[in-house]
């Protein structure tokens, strides 16, 4: 749910005589309740995507190879949803800026992006799997 489709909801909200709503979309939560014809909005739960830049240690070390590493504890994500097809796959051609993975930690989708232009030579863990702080996921040859 966009900024866009709340706003139009709170405004039907304002004008209807319903007193109290709460609506769930996987996950996004949001209350309102109105007391003494005031509007209140109690709660608003929506995922944030951080992007998390690449540090020093993943500079390519031996024969044009860089390693990512997971920045954090967290579980990796091949893919931005279930339904969609993985961000990277073994041999595929990757673009500085690009998203090779997510890592969530705390409820927080955290993108992993290419520090350099590069075809993926190995990954390195499954979907959904658990990552550990500066654990190997993705390796990378610089082209």
């Amino acid at each position: 749910m966009d900024i866009k489709e709340l706003k139009k909801i709170i405004k039907e909200f304002e004008n209807s005589t319903i007193h109290k709503l709460e609506i769930s979309e996987k996950d996004f939560n949001v209350k309102l309740e109105k007391s003494e014809n005031k509007q209140y909005i109690t709660e608003v739960h929506e995922p944030q995507v951080k992007t998390i830049p690449i540090k020093e240690e993943n500079k390519p070390i031996e024969n044009n190879f860089i390693k990512i590493k997971s920045p954090l504890v967290g579980v990796f994500y091949n893919a931005p949803s279930p339904d969609n097809p993985p961000y990277i796959k073994i041999n595929q051609e990757v673009q500085t800026g690009d998203v090779l993975c997510i890592v969530e930690a705390m409820k927080v989708m955290n993108e992993i992006r290419s520090p350099i232009n590069g075809i993926v030579k190995a990954i390195h863990v499954n979907n959904e799997s658990m990552v550990e702080f500066n654990q190997v996921m993705i390796e990378i040859e610089a082209i």
